[in-house]
């Protein structure tokens, strides 16, 4: 079976889901961040530079241009050397422009470009050779010569600069698509977590607060008397722990329950058969009966003496039960021989065993016994129980068998009392030494206030020792008690 998972494991596997989300959008962000940094880097640093090289080398060929005419006008050689000049800074800015070229659209368009500067140098080189001959040039004419020859150099070069910039249009649309393409990403990104992270907590929530309702609702049922347990909670592990205790509380509410009507019911008969007996006597002695009979009305008011007491007995034990279970109990120690008050209980209890037939056997206690420390009359109180329970529950002609032994080992003595009545289930062993908890086995045996045990449970770990119970295996049950030796 699968084990449910805790509060702090949900939290912590919704938010390690939110978080992972999280990075997920981060990555997917960087990554498209870093592309768009890419494109607006080369759209900047190299196709940028490109379109200004490109207007340079336009404004540095026509510089050219005019000095050639310049000079073919003013056949001055200064003009000449600023032409060499320009074409040399001309040739240096053609190869940083070449370096810019990004496809080979823009690569075969230069080189158209320079291919066309390349005739044009070489016209001019060739005219310029003529001005230093006796041959005379007409500028009109030497003008409309070089037109072909320029042209084409800044037609490709205008070319070049076209594409370009149509690669920057391009580029641009590409950064807008990217920008909004990481916009999309965010936003649905973020969604998604925002979505993620209700539906964990809606889940977790409503799994936590539909446990906590069935717990509150039987609460309720618990406060009007009913103490049916809860059924299978699926919810988180401390909620289903919970409705575990929650269900061992209402079952022991639920014994709890009876045994408190087991005790109104006992204790009701405790009171009433003592009072009902009390009112009769009353009643007959007050209206003269056997007053020709002296020794008859001596037995009523014995009878009446009996029963008081054996009313006042049950009252002082409820009452020595309070205060044993608030503690306030008081004990008077002494040392103690505990074989002599085993023998005066027995023989305290002997006329009840007669009457039943029942062998009631003390063994013989081990040679130099040592002494306990304890209240004499609440150890016979404890002897008392334990024997008189064992005479009620043992049949006609049956055997009890008491012994008093040393456990050197751990310095304490050892009390059993054994009988051989029907014994006690092994879910009831424990249960005997519950205040108000009386064990029937279909003897018809309920009768007391069942406190006995649960009153000699609390004297016997008062003296610091212990008392349990257990089945023989034959019939039969043993109650053992321990205490401490006298030091």
């Amino acid at each position: 079976m699968r084990r449910p998972l805790t509060i702090f494991k949900r939290l912590v596997i919704g938010n390690m889901i939110i978080l992972f989300l999280i990075v997920i959008m981060g990555v997917v962000v960087s990554y498209n961040l870093s592309r768009l940094q890419s494109v607006n880097q080369g759209l900047v640093a190299t196709n940028q530079e490109s379109i200004f090289t490109g207007e340079q080398i336009i404004g540095t060929f026509n510089m050219l241009v005019q000095f050639d005419e310049k000079y073919f006008v003013a056949k001055d050689v200064d003009y000449l050397n600023r032409f060499n000049e320009k074409k040399r800074i001309l040739a240096d800015e053609f190869k940083t422009f070449y370096s810019l070229m990004e496809t080979p659209e823009q690569k075969e368009q230069f080189e158209t470009a320079w291919h066309a500067f390349q005739i044009y140098l070489a016209w001019f080189d060739e005219k310029s050779k003529i001005i230093y001959s006796k041959i005379s040039l007409d500028f009109e004419v030497l003008t409309q010569e070089r037109r072909p020859y320029v042209k084409p150099v800044l037609t490709h070069l205008n070319q070049i600069l076209t594409t370009t910039r149509n690669i920057v249009t391009q580029k641009n649309r590409i950064s807008g698509q990217m920008t909004k393409q990481i916009f999309m990403v965010t936003v649905l990104t973020t969604l998604l977590t925002v979505l993620v992270g209700m539906a964990i907590t809606v889940v977790n929530t409503r799994s936590i607060r539909n446990s906590v309702q069935r717990l509150q609702h039987k609460t309720e049922e618990i406060a009007q008397g009913r103490f049916e347990e809860i059924q299978t909670i699926n919810g988180p592990k401390e909620i289903q722990d919970l409705a575990l205790h929650f269900n061992t509380m209402c079952h022991r509410l639920k014994e709890l329950d009876e045994l408190k009507a087991n005790f109104i019911s006992h204790v009701s008969h405790e009171l009433r058969t003592p009072l009902t007996s009390i009112k009769e006597a009353t009643i007959m002695l007050t209206k003269g009966f056997y007053a020709d009979h002296p020794e008859k009305q001596d037995q009523l008011l014995e009878l009446i003496h009996n029963e008081c007491q054996r009313l006042l007995n049950s009252v002082m034990r409820i009452l020595d039960f309070s205060k044993m279970e608030a503690g306030k109990m008081e004990y008077r120690i002494t040392c103690l021989n505990l074989p002599d008050l085993l023998r005066k209980s027995i023989l305290k209890l002997a006329p009840l065993a007669h009457k039943k037939k029942i062998t009631l056997e003390f063994s013989p206690p081990p040679p130099d016994l040592p002494n306990v420390r304890a209240d004499e009359d609440r150890i016979i109180e404890v002897l008392d129980n334990i024997i008189g329970n064992a005479i009620k529950f043992t049949p006609f002609n049956g055997k009890i068998e008491v012994n008093c032994l040393i456990k050197k080992e751990k310095k304490e003595l050892l009390v059993r009392v054994t009988d051989s009545g029907p014994g006690i289930a092994l879910e009831h062993l424990e249960k005997i030494f519950y205040k108000f908890k009386q064990i029937d086995n279909d003897l018809n045996t309920r009768m007391g206030t069942g406190l006995g045990l649960c009153i000699s449970k609390y004297i016997i770990k008062a003296h610091g020792g212990k008392i349990w119970a257990e089945n023989m295996a034959s019939n039969g049950t043993r109650v053992s008690f321990t205490l401490p030796q006298s030091p």
